[in-house]
C-alpha cells in the first residue's frame, strides 16, 4: 500500500511538474527566459592558478558607460586568470566566464537580459598594480 502511494505521488507531481515547465519559454541554453529587461553587470571578480582573488579592492563596475576597471596585485600574470561575475536576476553573459583568460588587452562580455532583447557590452580593462 505504501509502495502504491509513493509511486501514485510520483506520477502526479511528473505529470504536472512537466506540464507547468513545458508552458515556459527556454533559450538555446536551457535557461527560462523571463520577462525581466534589466541588464547589468554588479561583481567582477579574478582569480590565479591557486584560486584566490588577484585583484585589490577599488574595482569600479560603471553600468552606464558599460566598463570595468580592475587592478591586480603585483607580480599577477593577467594573460593566465580566470574572470567571474554576478549578473541581475535572470540575465546570462556570452562569452561565459570561469575559463583561463587572457586580460593584457580590453576584454568585452555581452549582458543579456532575461528577455533576451537587451544586450550590454562591457569592456574589462585589467591594470597592474605598480606597472
Amino acid at each position: 500500500m505504501r509502495k502504491s502511494i509513493i509511486f501514485l505521488l510520483f506520477i502526479i507531481c511528473a505529470v504536472f511538474g512537466n506540464q507547468s515547465c513545458g508552458d515556459a519559454p527556454i533559450d538555446d541554453d536551457g535557461l527560462l527566459i523571463t520577462d525581466r529587461t534589466q541588464c547589468y553587470m554588479s561583481m567582477f571578480e579574478l582569480m590565479g592558478p591557486d584560486n584566490r582573488t588577484v585583484l585589490v579592492s577599488g574595482t569600479v563596475i560603471d553600468t552606464v558607460n558599460c566598463t570595468v576597471v580592475a587592478t591586480a596585485k603585483f607580480g599577477t600574470n593577467i594573460k593566465h586568470v580566470k574572470p567571474y561575475c554576478s549578473l541581475v536576476t535572470d540575465a546570462k553573459l556570452e562569452p561565459a566566464m570561469g575559463v583561463w583568460t587572457d586580460f593584457s588587452q580590453p576584454c568585452q562580455y555581452t549582458v543579456i537580459s532575461g528577455n533576451r532583447k537587451v544586450k550590454k557590452t562591457y569592456t574589462i580593462t585589467v591594470a597592474v598594480q605598480g606597472q
